[in-house]
């Protein structure tokens, strides 16, 4: 590609110089600092095909970026530009097919008020300010996972500005390859996504359960709630569990279920048994009530933190538990730490693992290590606490979820994208042969 005179930036762009720079730059894990030579809030399509031109013209590196969640914060670069999505909202609903296309700005929280409104759903994440574009290219876990697996698995068509500034469109019948990589193949590694196409489900009122116990039940609990991820068990409930330790504790039980709550109730009899339950919530409520009580337990302000996700895919036998337990029982000072399982299988596990490049097809649950401090001396524990924890688990885990980065884990490729890494890079090599888009541990061109 050559142009001969500089392209021009347009959208709304933000210099060093602004008053809302500092603003612009931070990502939502206020561990990381960097330095962007610009940020281009991009207002349409055509702004995001300037803003990479510019940037080959320049020969800057560039970051994309949609809700600033990346947990290396890896959407934001020194010296480089940041091309921005998260203005770009636009929602366009088609009853008559059941799908939805949307622009790449949104975040969870919008997607599902959105939509919600129209008694219609996307399973999109469970925090709510996670933007939807990095959330869907790395697989998308949601409270629906079980019966309606995960997003990328009712994404249909995207949108992509590639390499050259080129506006391209893959689905199953258009660049099918590039659509197979951009199903979990994760954010930042192909082009710059502006729209995406989804199947809507219908939804209304859901069976919703929250029980809580004192952590000292750990052991009982975490033994029976894995019970409701394996491939028997009942796929209209998603359990979540939520363990922490440190300047809070917690242990706490979420799930919604696509059915009444009596049933549920029933269904979680052997949970509730297991330790001393201290509060217990079941019933039939809104659907975005129970998306509002499951993002009130997520980190919703920018924070700082380490967090990485691998995935169990047997159940954990006792040395594996007790293993959690030990690192839950010391959580290092100034700090607060959490191990989250999020339930899998169901409709996740129906799709082969080389259908799309999302590969742990059949992981029981996702398990996130988090760290978050209040002092600078928490720092270098709460990191290697993290660290520590993932490698201790090792034996009962396997891979990583590639929306949980973590730059410490040397073999990557396999980490991230097990058996499917080699097709991964062919993929890179046709559309982004001179690796445009690279970052720490991004795919390299074959």
């Amino acid at each position: 590609m050559s142009h001969n005179k500089e392209p021009d930036l347009t959208g709304r762009i933000v210099l060093p110089g602004d008053p809302q720079y500092h603003a612009a730059r931070l990502e939502f894990n206020t561990f990381f600092n960097r330095f962007p030579l610009v940020i281009v809030f991009a207002q349409e399509t055509q702004d995001v095909v300037n803003a990479i031109r510019w940037a080959h013209y320049r020969a800057v590196p560039l970051r994309m970026r949609s809700g600033r969640h990346n947990y290396e914060g890896l959407s934001v670069v020194d010296a480089g530009i940041v091309i921005d999505v998260s203005e770009m909202k636009q929602v366009k609903v088609d009853h008559q097919r059941g799908t939805v296309t949307v622009q790449t700005g949104l975040r969870d929280i919008e997607l599902y008020e959105t939509l919600g409104a129209e008694g219609l759903v996307v399973p999109a994440g469970l925090c709510p300010t996670t933007g939807i574009a990095g959330f869907t290219l790395g697989g998308g876990q949601s409270s629906l996972s079980r019966p309606w697996g995960l997003i990328i698995d009712n994404l249909l068509e995207l949108e992509m500005v590639d390499a050259n500034g080129n506006v391209l469109y893959a689905n199953a019948d258009q660049h099918p390859d590039l659509f197979w990589a951009s199903r979990g193949g994760g954010g930042g590694n192909f082009g710059i996504c502006t729209s995406f196409r989804f199947r809507t489900h219908q939804i209304d009122t859901v069976a919703y359960a929250s029980i809580n116990w004192k952590l000292q039940d750990l052991e009982p609990v975490l033994r029976t709630w894995q019970n409701y991820t394996t491939p028997d068990a009942d796929e209209r409930l998603t359990p979540l569990l939520t363990i922490t330790s440190g300047e809070q504790s917690l242990l706490l039980m979420q799930g919604v279920f696509l059915g009444s709550a009596e049933k549920l109730r029933r269904l979680l009899e052997p949970l509730l048994r297991a330790g001393s339950p201290q509060q217990v919530t079941i019933e039939e409520i809104p659907w975005l009530k129970a998306v509002s009580l499951i993002a009130a337990t997520q980190p919703t302000s920018p924070l700082p933190f380490k967090s990485v996700g691998p995935f169990v895919d047997h159940l954990l036998p006792e040395e594996g538990i007790a293993t959690i337990r030990r690192f839950i029982n010391e959580p290092p000072q100034a700090s607060t730490v959490t191990v989250f399982f999020h339930g899998l299988g169901g409709a996740v596990a129906r799709v082969p693992n080389t259908a799309t490049a999302y590969f742990y097809r059949e992981a029981l649950s996702n398990m996130s290590l988090f760290a978050t401090w209040s002092a600078q001396e928490g720092i270098a524990p709460g990191i290697r606490w993290v660290e520590d924890f993932r490698r201790a688990m090792l034996p009962f885990t396997r891979g990583v979820y590639v929306n949980t980065p973590d730059l410490s884990i040397k073999n990557w490729p396999e980490a991230y994208y097990g058996g499917n890494f080699g097709r991964l890079t062919r993929v890179k090599a046709k559309y982004d042969p001179e690796n445009v888009f690279r970052f720490p541990q991004s795919i390299p061109p074959a």
